[in-house]
């Protein structure tokens, strides 16, 4: 039976932790350099501590190299992928092919989805090439991942939730255009998240201020089934720079649903024990969508704020003052977080308390009956999860035989790994029976040592064993056990990369080659032109990308405004013109690719 990850963020050690006590079969994490969120960054030593933790439980550690690598810095990136693989590291997340012209340990590589694994003939490319795992790029649907599955061998890996790009992963130059803040490198300024209006070519507007390009987050929790049906090996959530208590939240979210699952096997092991209901829409979002996993639907941006508004909890009755009466279900606590829409922007305000079914807030409130109100900080919700979390542990069965005056423990964990202890001491004859539960629930506890017994059972003669005797026994058998679970652990190694495999005469721009190694390994698959990166010109100086296509966004405004050309639109002019502030950005629409391209 093929086995399915559910593979959660970690910004740190602890996030990553709390991702594995709440069900993730995998983390990811970034590297101290070289990852594609610089301020995710973590000491070799902090990951080394996940590895062992995470590795208890058969889950895996990836770590993300996943930028752009300039020459001056290949030597380092070398290095550090060596180091990476010595702690024990189970891959590689990478984005430039300069990492396949290394010489690296058999570590396996993962194809970031900032290599833009977007169109087949990429995918095929890269599947043919030796990635062990290909990361698919979040616009494709669920049609188009069932026919990759059915053309590629590698480990599929899917974005099933959490915060959006607006353009196509690895082709977005827009940050680094206008603030030299590379999204390839692990920079980007989020100018999506920015206001900005549309214009036609004589500067009349087409459609108001707005956060246009600010996508809801993804929420693919309810087409898990569809995902795996279709072939997904890895359910991937996003957030490496999301808190601890987002992780719990949404992690334990999606192991639920996987749990109540029949027909699949995960890859960790462990069942998992939580002091929360979890709830996605109680943690940081900005409303959700599916994406494209379902084809084109509208509702995908929202205009009013890219910040969180969470959950949905109702509309305002009336407003006096600081006070405000809210019409609904959800129950209200002292030190809520509200938020509402107001002129176009969203506001915030803290509930100080409670007065019959009045909330009394810490400031004079301008919201208008029939404004719909939201919870973006669920001060009781938060506090459960940091209180009470999750704890996870591994099944096993303990077994005790008497015979001749001797013990023997045994324990079989739920992996099938099985450990023996036989002492050479001899214990006398028990007077009471009793002794034989008393034994048996001593063998029981297991408290704190992350497993957890299932079933134990004694056999044979009564004896009488002390019980600190009884304990370092299981102490002894627990140590044999984990041992043996590390020695039985699968390692994945990466086979040699296929170096004959054609792929391109004419590499462009996009391709984002930066430096020599990356350019040698085009050569070497069959490249005769290749143009430097983008982000070359960024060692000159800054690269000016004048008349560049910045980005290309299967989010069409068009489509977005009811203004779709391929579904009747009338009445705008071409081209159209995006505005903020100063900066303008020329529009095109491709609709027999249907997508939205923004030129310099």
């Amino acid at each position: 039976m093929r086995k399915v990850e559910l593979l959660a963020p970690a910004k740190d050690l602890r996030t990553g932790m709390v991702a594995i006590d709440n069900g993730a079969d995998a983390v990811y994490i970034g590297a101290p350099a070289f990852g594609a969120r610089q301020a995710a960054a973590n000491s070799v030593e902090e990951i080394e501590r996940l590895v062992h933790y995470a590795h208890r439980f058969y889950c895996r550690v990836y770590v993300t190299l996943n930028t752009l690598l300039y020459d001056r810095e290949l030597q380092e990136a070398e290095r550090l992928a060596h180091r990476l693989c010595r702690i024990g590291a189970d891959a590689l997340i990478i984005q430039d092919p300069a990492f396949l012209q290394m010489d690296l340990p058999p570590i396996p590589l993962h194809a970031s989805t900032q290599m833009h694994n977007y169109e087949p003939e990429r995918i095929r490319f890269l599947d043919r090439l030796g990635f062990q795992r290909i990361v698919l790029a979040r616009e494709l649907s669920l049609e188009q991942i069932r026919q990759i599955r059915q053309e590629v061998k590698a480990e599929l890996e899917v974005f099933v939730h959490g915060a959006l790009c607006v353009g196509l992963s690895g082709q977005c130059y827009l940050s680094g255009y206008l603030s030299g803040r590379s999204a390839n490198r692990g920079e980007c300024m989020q100018a999506c998240r920015l206001k900005w209006r549309v214009e036609d070519g004589e500067g009349k507007q087409v459609l108001p201020e707005g956060y246009h390009l600010s996508l809801k987050d993804l929420n693919n929790s309810g087409s898990l089934s569809g995902l795996l049906e279709a072939g997904v090996d890895s359910l991937k959530i996003e957030g490496r720079l999301k808190d601890a208590n987002y992780v719990a939240n949404v992690v334990n979210h999606y192991h639920s649903m996987l749990s109540g699952m029949k027909n699949i096997e995960r890859r960790g092991s462990g069942e998992v024990f939580s002091g929360f209901r979890p709830d996605p829409e109680r943690s940081f979002n900005r409303g959700f969508s599916t994406y494209f996993l379902h084809g084109r639907e509208p509702g995908l941006v929202n205009r009013d704020t890219p910040k969180s508004v969470g959950k949905r909890m109702g509309t305002a009755l009336r407003v006096q003052g600081e006070r405000l009466l809210l019409q609904t279900t959800e129950e209200v606590h002292n030190g809520d977080g509200l938020c509402y829409v107001e002129q176009g922007e969203l506001k915030g305000i803290r509930v100080n308390q409670k007065e019959g079914e009045w909330l009394v807030c810490n400031e004079r409130l301008s919201v208008k009956p029939g404004s719909v109100i939201y919870r973006n900080r669920d001060r009781l919700f938060a506090a459960e999860v940091e209180k009470n979390g999750s704890e996870r542990r591994i099944g096993i069965r303990v077994r005790a035989a008497a015979s001749g005056g001797k013990l023997q423990l045994s324990a079989v964990d739920e992996d099938g790994n099985g450990a023996v202890v036989a002492p050479e001491e001899f214990f006398p004859p028990a007077v009471k029976e009793e002794q034989r539960e008393r034994i048996r629930e001593q063998l029981s506890k297991w408290g704190g040592s992350g497993f957890y017994c299932r079933e134990a059972v004694y056999e044979g003669e009564v004896l009488f064993v002390p019980s600190a005797r009884l304990n370092a026994f299981r102490r002894e058998l627990q140590e044999r056990l984990e041992q043996l679970r590390e020695e039985k652990r699968e390692v994945l190694l990466q086979p040699p990369f296929d170096r004959t495999l054609f792929y391109k005469k004419q590499i462009d721009w996009k391709h984002n080659v930066v430096n020599k190694l990356a350019a040698d390994f085009y050569r070497e698959h069959g490249a005769e032109d290749i143009e430097t990166g983008f982000e070359a010109g960024f060692e000159g100086g800054g690269a000016s990308g004048v008349g560049k296509e910045l980005m290309r966004c299967r989010y069409c405004l068009l489509f977005e405004a009811g203004m779709c050309r391929k579904r009747g639109g009338k009445g705008v002019s071409s081209p159209l013109w995006l505005r903020n502030g100063q900066h303008r950005f020329r529009l095109e629409f491709d609709c027999g690719a249907c997508c939205m391209k923004i030129y310099s």
